[in-house]
């Protein structure tokens, strides 16, 4: 039987049907950092980290790179578009050209819809990369060729460019559940389980009938608030970044059911991902920073740093509370002019980063210049956006006599915050100077050395002070063996060590 001269083979084509090796998953893109050692030969040859090598009847030879932020690879089950002029070895005619024709080629890559050398060879190419592979037979027509126009035992040389891909997954692998990227999204992140979300979603039927269309609205990631939908949602949005929109071929099974025996196609949309965080100071999750609205950059406050927040709203997780007074607050973080919850809150965020800080029971957020200090609810939810704030001078980077002393004086903060009750808030700055100290033995002048060590003793102390009134006995006595291994004698240390032995067993 004559067959086409297409890299498309016909049925049945045994040589041509094998599934190569996958190439690196857009997934499996190593993190940043890792990686940037010299390429190897086969990384020269075109081929990315993790593909396995070309076989020996496949040679590649790059023509024209790809841009230098096209880093990604097509994988196994990807729709693949492509540039090709097909030419044979022996006296280098033409025998098939899409260039020609002015229309390029389809197919899903690895499925065995193409002769063998594409589905290897395509794989080991980048978005924009030109490439000429040479394919021996096997890789090829094989022995008995593809007449009129490919004889027996054809050498071919394949002119190729990647124009694009569509990046498909069966996510369940069964065929149920299909997704095809439509757009990239941007950033590294993508949201686990629990992770609060904003979607839209569009449903359609076989027959192209809308069966539902949302926007804009907020879901939880592993719940079943998407009704049937949910476990195929669920699953593709731990995959997803920010901005990325996919579509789902579903069959009943993932979709609707018999309301909809021919399944359904979902076009689902992740807008926005919110990065809920614990930040209250012994992380019991009585204070959550919910960012619905990401920062600039990476910096964050740090104590002592100058912050301007705005406190746009104040609720009871439903009603406005009376009273509260829209404020924009000044203040030096870290230094108790605000109520815990801000305080902490604060050097938690970026600028320009808004949030909605969940407070329960109220107590850290009854705040007097908010209008808050008498308000009875149990719970307050405040809407927040931290302005600008001036960066503090990094500890690290400050002189001995200088680093002594400011420790020294953000020690005294913590203990006029601890003499206020503020314990939670007086705990987390007596371990920010302890470990300011940590480590002293490099001080060059002994004089700092001797008063960094007291302080550091000191904030130790006073944590297992803390931890002693938190009913912590645990946390206490491993405080307090830190200081007696400095001081044996250390009457404090013993004292409150002992206070840590009565805790329950």
């Amino acid at each position: 039987q004559a067959r086409s001269a297409s890299p498309r083979p016909p049925a049945p084509a045994p040589a041509c049907l094998a599934v190569p090796p996958p190439a690196m998953s857009d997934d499996e893109m190593p993190p940043a950092g890792a990686g940037e050692e010299d390429f190897s030969d086969d990384e020269e040859m075109g081929m990315g980290s993790g593909a396995a090598p070309l076989p020996e009847g496949v040679q590649k030879e790059i023509i024209t790179e790809a841009a230098p932020d096209s880093w990604k690879k097509p994988k196994a089950g990807d729709e693949v578009t492509v540039h090709y002029v097909g030419t044979l070895q022996s006296d280098g005619s033409e025998f098939d050209s899409s260039r020609g024709r002015g229309d390029p080629f389809v197919f899903t890559l690895g499925k065995g819809q193409v002769i063998k050398g594409w589905d290897v060879g395509v794989a080991t190419m980048k978005k924009g990369e030109i490439a000429k592979f040479t394919l021996a037979p096997e890789f090829a027509y094989g022995a008995g060729g593809s007449p009129p126009k490919i004889p027996e035992n054809a050498t071919l040389v394949f002119e190729v460019e990647l124009i694009s891909w569509m990046s498909k997954d069966d996510l369940f692998g069964d065929e149920g559940a299909i997704k095809t990227q439509l757009k990239e999204g941007s950033g590294w992140r993508s949201p686990a389980a629990d992770s609060e979300v904003v979607l839209s979603l569009k449903a359609t039927a076989a027959d192209g009938a809308v069966i539902e269309d949302r926007s804009d609205f907020e879901y939880t990631v592993g719940s079943d608030s998407l009704g049937a939908l949910s476990k195929a949602c669920n699953k593709v949005l731990k995959g997803m970044k920010k901005g990325e929109e996919v579509q789902l071929k579903l069959t009943k099974e993932y979709a609707y059911g018999d309301k909809h025996p021919e399944g359904a196609t979902v076009v689902l949309t992740l807008q926005e991902m919110y990065d809920t965080k614990d930040v209250s100071a012994r992380k019991d999750k009585t204070i959550m920073k919910k960012q619905v609205k990401e920062g600039e950059g990476w910096d964050t406050p740090k104590d002592a740093s100058a912050v301007k927040l705005s406190v746009e709203a104040a609720t009871d997780g439903g009603a406005a509370i009376a009273g509260f007074q829209a404020q924009t607050l000044e203040f030096t973080a870290g230094n108790g002019d605000v109520c815990d919850a801000l305080e902490l809150a604060v050097v938690e965020m970026k600028k320009g980063e808004r949030a909605v800080l969940t407070v329960c029971p109220a107590a850290p957020a009854l705040d007097a210049r908010l209008g808050l200090k008498d308000a009875t609810a149990d719970k307050i939810v405040l809407t927040l956006e931290l302005v600008e704030f001036e960066k503090a001078q990094d500890v690290w980077s400050m002189e001995e006599a200088d680093k002594v002393a400011h420790g020294a004086a953000r020690k005294d903060i913590a203990s006029g915050l601890f003499k206020q009750g503020r314990l939670g808030l007086a705990l987390q700055k007596y371990k920010q100077v302890a470990d300011m100290f940590s480590y002293v033995d490099g001080y060059k002048e002994e004089e700092a050395k001797a008063k960094a060590k007291a302080v550091r003793l000191a904030c130790q102390l006073n944590q297992a002070m803390v931890q002693l009134k938190f009913k912590e006995y645990g946390e206490a006595k491993t405080l307090c063996n830190a200081v007696l291994k400095d001081e044996k004698s250390n009457a404090k240390a013993l004292y409150r060590r002992g206070g840590g032995g009565r805790g329950p067993e």
